[in-house]
């Protein structure tokens, strides 16, 4: 039998240990993070340049260089430039923080992701009804003390703005506004390739009224992409981004730390190119996976665990075949965490010790730690999320007991 009480404290005890070894990193790094050596110098840069006028050479590396000089000389000459590899239509959105120096502009970026990540979740709160009710410092607790977000936040990355963006998909897919869900989840194209693999599986689901809400979001970013930037430029960024990840530069492409199918294929000694066998082999490894993982996500099931448990199997071979992905891409992965521990939580004594385990592993910081900085083979990492997804794979291909009963009510509409 669940006792409530012990279980609360434990959650509460073992969160705020995370969060207290996530204030010891900050407090670490924060000189670091003042002079310029976050990934916010990117966005910032790029920002900049689209201000300035210099938008038709975005992806220009030595006027990058010469932009990050001026605000970030000393992390420049550490650690060198870092390039701005993402899509135009981005930059638009850092162009306002530009009016406020570099270490405000990141600061106001900081809280904005934390506006981001309350936001999200209380979008789905009338999905988490036994954290919401009972387990209350879990849902303020877990989002602080799951590693990927700390370290977006640290970052001053953008990879919670895919958070939000996957959030959104959820609560308007529930609600069945499809073609909203398919526009939400265009809004996250500045990582398309953590947003592509998910649009595959929609296809392979044949959603069809979400993918047309998804491609008229995607012509939209394009078309404004390419008044940004001109067609010239917009062409040649896919050739930039692929020659940067192709080059594998220290410190930007590090396949060794990327807790995903490419990391696990490609991420060891001597695979700097991988052969090209390898690289076969991962993308037919990717495919197959993504197939698996279509057929465990059923949207026309009307119970609700088994709904969220093969959307949760969607997000998390998302980020695995996602090409580039490292801890800070993780963060959207807190959305099947949540619906996970809100079932665990529910059905303690039904959930077996390695889903208990699993979910544990996925808030333990020193694991992360571990893995990224002493041995920096995070790669390994892929391990657990596989073990995960296929967990919740069996939980929601389980034919529950409710789907026996034919008068079971839709999905319950997520409040407003």
């Amino acid at each position: 039998m669940l006792n409530r009480s012990t279980v609360r404290f434990a959650l509460a005890a073992f969160l705020l240990g995370m969060i207290c070894i996530h204030a010891v990193l900050f407090w670490v790094v924060r000189q670091h993070v003042v002079t310029g050596s976050s990934d916010f110098r990117i966005f910032y840069t790029a920002g900049l340049m689209v201000r300035r006028g210099e938008g038709r050479v975005l992806y220009n590396e030595e006027l990058q260089e010469k932009f990050q000089r001026e605000f970030a000389l000393p992390a420049v000459n550490r650690g060198g430039p870092l390039p701005y590899n993402h899509p135009p239509f981005e930059a638009l959105l850092y162009v306002p923080f530009t009016y406020l120096p570099y270490f405000s502009a990141y600061c106001l970026w900081f809280v904005v992701n934390l506006l981001v990540i309350g936001g999200s979740i209380y979008l789905v709160r009338g999905r988490l009804r036994t954290l919401t009710r009972d387990f209350r410092s879990f849902v303020i607790f877990a989002p602080l003390a799951f590693f990927p977000i700390v370290y977006a936040l640290l970052q001053g990355q953008d990879s919670i703005l895919l958070l939000g963006s996957y959030f959104l998909v959820y609560s308007a897919l529930l609600r069945k506004k499809d073609v909203q869900a398919g526009a939400c989840l265009g809004l996250g194209l500045f990582k398309f390739h953590l947003v592509l693999p998910f649009a595959c599986m929609l296809l392979l689901r044949r959603r069809w009224r979400v993918l047309a809400g998804f491609l008229v979001v995607a012509v939209v970013e394009g078309l404004v992409s390419l008044v940004m930037v001109g067609g010239r430029e917009l062409l040649f960024y896919p050739r930039f981004a692929w020659q940067i990840n192709r080059q594998q530069a220290p410190g930007v492409i590090v396949p060794a730390n990327m807790g995903n199918l490419r990391g696990l294929f490609t991420g060891w000694r001597g695979m700097n190119p991988a052969p090209y066998s390898v690289e076969i082999a991962l993308v037919i490894a990717s495919i197959i996976l993504m197939v698996w993982a279509s057929r465990q996500w059923r949207p026309e099931l009307v119970d609700a665990q088994n709904w969220d448990g093969g959307f949760s199997v969607c997000l998390i071979v998302t980020y695995l075949v996602g090409y580039h992905g490292y801890n800070q891409d993780m963060s959207f992965l807190l959305l099947p965490l949540l619906l996970a521990m809100d079932r665990m939580l529910a059905a303690w004594e039904k959930t077996g010790a390695g889903m208990k385990c699993l979910l544990g592993l996925m808030f333990f910081s020193p694991l992360y730690l571990l893995l990224t900085l002493q041995l920096s083979h995070q790669n390994l990492f892929s391990i657990v999320l596989l073990c995960l997804a296929g967990y919740l794979a069996r939980a929601a291909t389980a034919r529950p007991q409710a789907l026996a009963n034919r008068n079971r009510q839709l999905l319950s509409v997520l409040p407003l």
